[in-house]
């Protein structure tokens, strides 16, 4: 097997067991792959710790790849740390979910997290990632870049639909980015998960460069078109420019600029 080959695989094993546990059939079964294929994947990871199998021959994600993301999602403590005190005054005036979002690449990584206290919520997950033209947080951390890296972000993009709300033209990404900066904030509902919306504001640095999104999610029976104008609001003026220039590499980890 090809070495690049079989590096994709393995990081196509690693997703399907985010999603959920499983056996080494149903690994083969979804990935389309031969069973010998899959063991010997498989017993590559486990041998790396990024895999563990329980007495069912169930698989799943394991320590290694844990220890791996809390190292990642540690280079972005100070960031989380300044913002702290704002996040958790938007948290308690709106009762919905509020998050954190830095820019890895091609994707977009939650490092912050607090949910929302009522019955009916969303939620985006720490350490989870997202494609960057999936969701509001992600259209804001595309629109805010300079003009050059957000060409070059745009290029390097594979706009795979995650439901049928998702943006896959690239002309369509382009206009939607120019509205974004202009308004100042971003929108999306149901771009991700069917039923849910949310509205994110840019972090810039004292240069004026994105560091990071701001997003307050939740059900659409909730956020209507009416508050989510109200909520964008509150951001604004609740999330701060940051006070210290935050180190590029900490900031787009993975990235090219």
């Amino acid at each position: 097997m090809p070495p690049v080959r079989a590096v994709e695989r393995a990081l196509n094993i690693l997703a399907c067991l985010g999603e959920e546990d499983l056996r080494l059939v149903d690994v083969a079964l979804r990935l389309k792959l031969h069973k010998a294929t899959v063991t010997r994947l498989l017993a590559t990871l486990a041998r790396a710790g990024m895999v563990s199998r329980d007495e069912r021959d169930r698989y799943s994600l394991g320590p290694g790849l844990i220890l791996l993301a809390g190292g990642l999602l540690g280079r972005y403590r100070t960031l989380a740390d300044l913002l702290r005190a704002p996040l958790r005054r938007v948290w308690e005036t709106t009762r919905e979910t509020v998050t954190i979002h830095v820019r890895v690449g091609s994707e977009r990584l939650c490092i912050e997290e607090l949910e929302s206290p009522e019955t009916i919520t969303y939620r985006a997950g720490i350490g989870n990632r997202v494609p960057l033209h999936v969701g509001s947080a992600g259209k804001v951390l595309l629109a805010f870049l300079p003009e050059a890296e957000r060409a070059t972000a745009l290029k390097e993009l594979r706009l795979v639909p995650l439901t049928d709300r998702t943006i896959t033209s690239r002309n369509r990404l382009v206009e939607e980015l120019d509205r974004v900066r202009r308004a100042g904030y971003a929108v999306s509902s149901g771009e991700r998960i069917v039923g849910a919306t949310a509205v994110s504001v840019p972090v810039l640095d004292p240069d004026g460069r994105v560091v990071a999104a701001v997003s307050i999610l939740g059900p659409e029976s909730r956020l209507t078109p009416e508050v989510l104008k109200r909520y964008a609001v509150l951001l604004k003026r609740e999330i701060p420019q940051l006070p210290m220039v935050v180190p590029h590499s900490a900031v787009v980890a993975g990235g090219k600029g």
